[in-house]
Parts: structure tokens; sequence; C-alpha cells
């Protein structure tokens, strides 16, 4: 009995078993099916939320496949990552052209500086193309205060209005919304010899 038409749709190492009614079943020797020819790039994972100027965890991969989704392991061309979608305006930094290994591109120091949801990534190789799911990027720690509304010229014992207002943002410029904790207002330059009043 000659089975021309078999074909195996995973690489990987195989063997086939042999029955027939009232006859002693046979396995074969361990056959290897390698993958074909590279036909696109896939990202295997959606890339994980991550922080403003750190590095983007667990790191971006990208895998080279053939038509059926094996991996090419003989693949190791050079792969160049950017952003296919930028609602927040960030850029996109750290390392964004890398040399696959076994048909594994992996991105380890991908940094966005802007937080914002609705980033995706694009990785190309030559006419190879591949965009992720989207992902967000979160504020990082507190580390610095902006005035975002400054005091006005206001007449003596009035309120100021409108009133000052001081924002709390990362290292980045991203303002840090979870940020809940006082904040203190003083004078800065005095020279009229004055005194602050109010809250």
């Amino acid at each position: 009995a000659a089975f021309s038409t078999m074909s195996m749709g995973r690489a990987g190492p195989y063997t086939l078993a042999a029955s027939g009614t009232g006859l002693t079943p046979d396995t074969s020797a361990s056959v290897t099916r390698g993958a074909a020819a590279v036909r696109r790039l896939a990202f295997p994972a959606k890339p994980g939320t991550g922080t403003a100027g750190a590095s983007i965890t667990p790191a971006v991969a990208v895998t080279a496949q053939d038509a059926l989704g094996n991996t090419v392991t003989s693949f190791n061309a050079s792969v160049t990552m950017s952003l296919a979608a930028n609602p927040p305006g960030g850029t996109l930094s750290g390392g964004t052209t890398v040399t696959a290994v076994s048909g594994v591109a992996t991105f380890a120091n991908l940094r966005l500086d802007r937080a914002g949801a609705g980033y995706q990534l694009r990785a190309t190789a030559s006419a190879l193309i591949a965009t992720s799911d989207t992902f967000s990027i979160v504020p990082g720690a507190p580390a610095q205060l902006v005035f975002t509304t400054q005091p006005t010229t206001t007449a003596a014992g009035s309120s100021i209005t409108p009133a000052p207002q001081v924002t709390v943002r990362d290292a980045q410029g991203n303002t840090v919304t979870s940020f809940t904790g006082p904040v203190a207002i003083a004078i800065g330059a005095n020279p009229g010899g004055g005194t602050l009043a109010g809250t």
C-alpha cells in the first residue's frame, strides 16, 4: 500500500504507525519534517504594557515562518522595528534593528517615551512585514513638578485667578495620573517682601 499524497503540516520529528484488520501493526523509523521557505513574519505574542522610558518587558520577539506557521530556523536576516500606530506621538528607541537567530529576532531594549494606548509595532525584513496587536505605555515614577497654569498679575490681597496649577510628571514629561501626594507652594522670588496666604 503506497501512500503517495501524505503530508505533514507542522515541522518536527514524526513516526508513522501502520495498522490493518487482523494484521500486526508496525511503527516507522523517525522522520523529521523541516520548515519550508519563509513566507511571513509574525509576532508570537502581544507586546506587554510598558513603562515610559523603560525597556518593554518581556522582550518583543518576531519569528520568520513558512506558509503553515512553522518557524524557519535557517532565517538569519536583519529585522527592523518601527511604529505602525502611534496615537500618543511617542518616539521608539533602543535597538530597532536586530539579526534573527534560528528564525527569531528578539528586541530586548525597545523603549517608548510617551504614555498612551493604541500603539502598534511594525516588523520588516525585505518584503516581509508584520504588525503587532495594540498595546499601552504607562507613565513612569513621579520625577518633577511643572507649572501648567502660570500665576497672573493680581491685585494685592485678592486670590490669584485663574488658580495656579502644578502637574506631577515622570522623567519623560508624562503626567503621572496615579500621584495623590501633597504638593506645597511657596514664594520663589519676593522683591516686594510680600506674604503668601491661602491654601
